[in-house]
């Protein structure tokens, strides 16, 4: 299998606060990767090194292939950390056209990709008036609309009721049909469960779950959700 994402014994330093301590990942072309974790055990801080918002006090990062700069490979991932920004006074696809200028790439996928996320093609509605839901959807596709390889989503599901959460997850499984290599973070269960192929568990900076979801599931047939939780508070 190819690899889109290596991860390689990183540190991460505010003074001396360690947030990320000795942290490997790999993440195969085509998987669908979740990571979960409590809010401060380190989720944000690896997924602002790995689009390049922060840089790692110590390790090395090496996605899509190239290691040394990570600029050559801006267009090939789409992306969202912490609370997503919008012109709010601007249309979806004003937005998106936008963000395109911005990545250097045609805009001629704009109205493709609206429709893939279920936002209406001709709606002039600024962003403003956007509910939670579609504004989470606005999210995905501008994510995508660049027709990136590999797409890092910093908890996408907060906030969101639960249609919007049942929403959400059937458009990540349409995306990752697509083959596209998929990481996002979160700390609600039973909905990543459900689109993961491979769970990872942060705690305390460090990794310390990394595995199949279907093994997961088979090994734990009767308490995986318990599992989890007690590896993301730190009990063995």
């Amino acid at each position: 299998m190819t690899t889109s994402v290596e991860v390689l014994s990183i540190e991460k330093n505010y003074g001396r606060k360690e947030v990320l301590k000795n942290f490997s990942l790999s993440v195969e072309k085509g998987e669908v990767y979740v990571l979960l974790g409590k809010n401060g055990a380190g989720k944000s801080t690896l997924f602002k090194i790995l689009t390049g918002l922060s840089k790692a006090t110590n390790g090395e990062i090496i996605i899509l292939n190239e290691s040394k700069d990570l600029e050559k490979v801006k267009t090939k991932i789409g992306s969202n950390i912490n609370e997503p920004v919008f012109y709010e006074h601007l249309s979806a696809h004003e937005n998106l056209r936008i963000h395109c200028e911005y990545m250097g790439v045609s805009n001629n996928q704009i109205s493709e990709w609206l429709k893939t996320v279920g936002l209406t093609i001709d709606n002039d509605r600024p962003v403003k008036e956007y509910s939670l839901g579609m504004r989470q959807r606005l999210v995905l596709a501008r994510c995508l609309v660049h027709n990136p390889e590999l797409l890092i989503i910093d908890e996408p599901l907060n906030g969101l009721d639960p249609r919007g959460i049942k929403q959400f997850r059937e458009l990540i499984e349409e995306i990752s049909l697509l083959g596209k290599t998929i990481i996002m973070s979160s700390h609600i269960l039973t909905e990543v469960e459900s689109v993961a192929t491979r769970i990872g568990v942060i705690y305390d900076g460090q990794l310390v779950l990394d595995e199949r979801k279907q093994d997961l599931v088979a090994k734990y047939q009767d308490g995986l959700e318990n599992f989890l939780i007690n590896k993301m508070e730190g009990v063995n």
